[in-house]
């Protein structure tokens, strides 16, 4: 089951998430019209983690005669899917899917299986839902995602209290594979990709994190107290007048036994 903090997070950015997800909507994009290929269009495709449904209408053009079902753990992103067009919208936990064995052709999902992708059983519970030979495509943010934060955030917090920031894991690409593997997928291929963002600050960094609900979703387990974030500010290394943040993104395909 995906964290009630993960869950509310989102659910607190749902209406300032598509003003801040210019990286999602292009790894959206990327992953249905470039990565996702199938030998024919799907009848039935389901859209995990749909925030705001771009994805689900990024399918819906690729696939125009496929019935496209989106899910999302948070209701008001998926009030946010049902108001950009997308008909069938439920509110359900990625990780514990409400349809039936063999419902859809095929499942994309954009940038939401780091909350939950690494947990045993989950992909499991994905394949479940597909039917025999259908496809799994999704892109998940990898380990090294904002590592320029993660460093000054850690060392801010230990000068600040004699301990080291516990970060949410991110899966290493090689992990995810092993778990597809074992919990029906086969086939499995992956690529990897590195994408570099500018920002005029740490202030504007935080600024997009927290609009598009990853802020909290993502936060250690040590509070960001003031002197905390001050210091992670003097740390962040700057860059020509601003700074730059690194995103690793992972894109996956998968067919179920």
């Amino acid at each position: 089951m995906i964290p009630a903090r993960i869950k509310n997070s989102f659910a607190r950015g749902a209406r300032t998430y598509t003003r801040h997800a210019a990286l999602q909507k292009e790894v959206s994009r990327r992953l249905v019209a470039e990565f996702a290929q199938l030998p024919e269009p799907p009848g039935r495709l389901l859209d995990i983690g749909c925030g705001t449904g771009f994805t689900s209408i990024d399918a819906a053009h690729r696939w125009p005669a496929a019935r496209v079902c989106a899910i999302d753990i948070a209701l008001p992103m998926a009030r946010e899917s049902r108001n950009a067009g997308i008909r069938a919208v439920a509110v359900a936990d990625a990780a514990r899917l409400p349809f039936r064995d063999g419902a859809f052709d095929a499942a994309v999902s954009s940038l939401a299986f780091q909350w939950a992708a690494a947990e045993p059983g989950f992909f499991a519970g994905t394949a479940r839902v597909l039917r025999p030979g259908g496809r799994l495509f999704f892109a998940t943010l990898a380990e090294g995602t904002l590592a320029e934060l993660r460093e000054a955030y850690a060392a801010a917090c230990l000068e600040c209290t004699g301990r080291t920031a516990n970060f949410l894991p991110l899966a290493a690409p090689a992990r995810l594979e092993a778990l597809m593997k074992r919990e029906g997928f086969r086939r499995v291929r992956w690529e990897r990709e590195t994408a570099v963002r500018r920002y005029a600050g740490v202030d504007e960094l935080f600024a997009a994190l927290k609009g598009t609900g990853a802020a909290a979703a993502g936060r250690p387990e040590n509070a960001p107290r003031r002197d905390i974030l001050a210091k992670t500010r003097r740390y962040y290394p700057a860059a020509g007048g601003g700074i730059t943040a690194t995103w690793e993104i992972a894109y996956f395909e998968g067919e179920r036994e």
